[in-house]
């Protein structure tokens, strides 16, 4: 037999070999398997040198205190240089020591009675009341010893769901480290009499990273400070943090990094639930000025989109927004400025505390949804009508369509520039036509949330090394088809 029959014959699908469980002294609550991992065991995703493999990393449903049980029914013996996979060389990376103690140590200290009084962690943000099921939001900061715990043992879980996601840095500096601030959602249950289990069952949890952000301060009653030149004479000479200014103090973008709803917990709105509740908690933090989200995938853009277009729907000047029929769009030069009020839009966002491009998309989501879909469809069929009123709709759909595309082209300048301007133009209405669609999508669904027919399933963003982008606006082309919208 050749290598390739070797290797087929001895060759287990890492995704289905891995199982990750929650667990409560004798009970096993939860088992699934990991979305992604690649980052773990190679891109291919195999693992090789066993049968029947099984790699259960258990989880006690509170602390998340792990172990794991590797199982299998055979073992490839040495060959040369060809060896079995070294799995517990492997998972040492991303699993404290404390994961490879023996079982029985494990269901030991799990069944502690003390655990009847053990809670999450941090202080208590939030308790949010959905039918008979209490949910507890926790926070706290990663530079606290017990929070670092809990992140330690559960960063698995990043790889394993977040497709591209990295552990957090844990040996930083204590003043670094207290940038980060950590979510956890946890389903707060009613326990029997007499047992020694804890109320409290993990569902997910979240990391904020805190970025400086610079404002320049004008003097009271006068114009703004235009910037001056930094002059090579200049002293740069300072380091963070400094000792008379704590970094906590300084106005800041908070940007949501890791965000992870167990797959047990997925599609009943506890996502929706658990990023409400972050986003009050930096609303009204005084020193956040944005709150933003890095490298969200689609999933993750969906839960933002309309729990963001909720809440701002909730603001009266914001359902107040209304197009500006009376602006009059020439056939050559730029887009009309008043189309919508910026100025009215720029208060909006910034008391929201929401990023600008995404406060841009959600106004334009709300925008449309003001338009009725007839007026959309009859100007494929019928571009100009005669009937007045069908007719100022029209116009109002007309300057709608010019104001996304004035965003779309400013926030892909760069890549249209390349094209001639027949391309320029097809590409921008391909673009233009998809956002739109996209955003009728989302309207759809927010419209039968409303009626409580359908929920949110949740999903994560991932923290990348960018320090000085409102997000992460500049992906390689092949993260994002096409043009970014």
């Amino acid at each position: 037999m050749g290598d390739t029959g070797i290797q087929d014959d001895w060759s287990t699908d890492s995704n289905e070999a891995v199982h990750v469980s929650l667990v409560t002294p004798g009970q096993t609550l939860h088992t699934f398997h990991p979305k992604f991992t690649y980052p773990i065991f190679g891109d291919e995703e195999r693992i090789f040198g066993y049968q029947g493999l099984k790699i259960n990393i258990k989880y006690h449903v509170c602390d998340m205190r792990p172990v794991v049980q590797i199982t299998y029914n055979r073992k490839f013996k040495p060959v040369g240089e060809t060896e079995p996979t070294d799995l517990k060389a492997i998972l040492e990376d991303f699993l404290p020591k404390t994961a490879f103690e023996k079982t029985a140590v494990f269901d030991a200290a799990i069944a502690d009675p003390s655990y009847t009084t053990w809670k999450p962690p941090g202080e208590l943000w939030k308790t949010i009341q959905s039918g008979s099921q209490t949910l507890e939001v926790w926070k706290g900061s990663l530079a606290d010893m017990a929070v670092q715990q809990m992140v330690k043992r559960m960063q698995i879980l990043v790889p394993f769901f977040i497709e591209g996601g990295t552990m957090i840095e844990l040996r930083e500096p204590e003043w670094s480290l207290d940038r980060w601030t950590v979510f956890f959602l946890y389903q707060k249950n009613v326990v029997d009499v007499g047992s020694s289990s804890s109320p409290y069952t993990f569902m997910g949890y979240s990391t904020v990273y805190r970025y400086f952000l610079y404002q320049p301060i004008a003097p009271s009653g006068s114009a703004p400070a235009k910037k001056q030149p930094i002059h090579h004479e200049a002293n740069l000479d300072f380091k963070l943090p400094l000792p008379e200014v704590p970094f906590s103090s300084l106005p800041c973008r908070s940007r949501i990094s890791q965000f992870i709803i167990l797959p047990p917990f997925q599609g009943g709105g506890s996502g929706s639930r658990f990023y409400n509740a972050i986003f009050d908690y930096f609303l009204k933090d005084p020193t956040t000025i944005e709150i933003t989200v890095e490298d969200p995938n689609e999933a993750f853009d969906d839960l933002r989109d309309i729990n963001d277009l909720a809440r701002l729907r909730t603001v009266s000047k914001f359902s107040a927004l209304r197009i500006n029929k009376n602006s009059k769009p020439r056939s050559k030069g730029p887009v009309p400025r008043d189309i919508v009020d910026m100025d009215a839009m720029e208060r909006i966002r910034s008391k929201m505390k929401i990023a600008p491009r995404q406060f841009a998309r959600v106004t334009e989501m709300q925008l449309l949804s003001m338009i009725p879909l007839g007026v959309r469809q009859s100007l494929i069929d019928h571009p100009k009508s005669s009937i007045p009123d069908l007719a100022a709709k029209e116009h109002e759909y007309h300057l709608w369509q010019l104001w996304v595309k004035k965003r779309l082209y400013r926030h892909n300048k760069d890549m249209l520039m390349q094209l001639d301007r027949a391309e320029r133009i097809q590409k921008l209405e391909e673009v233009t036509g998809g956002v739109e669609a996209d955003y009728a999508r989302l309207l759809r669904n927010f419209e039968q949330r409303a009626r409580g027919s359908a929920h949110l399933t949740t999903s994560n963003g991932k923290r990348s090394s960018s320090d000085d982008t409102e997000e992460n606006d500049n992906e390689p082309p092949a993260k994002r088809a096409k043009l970014a919208s």
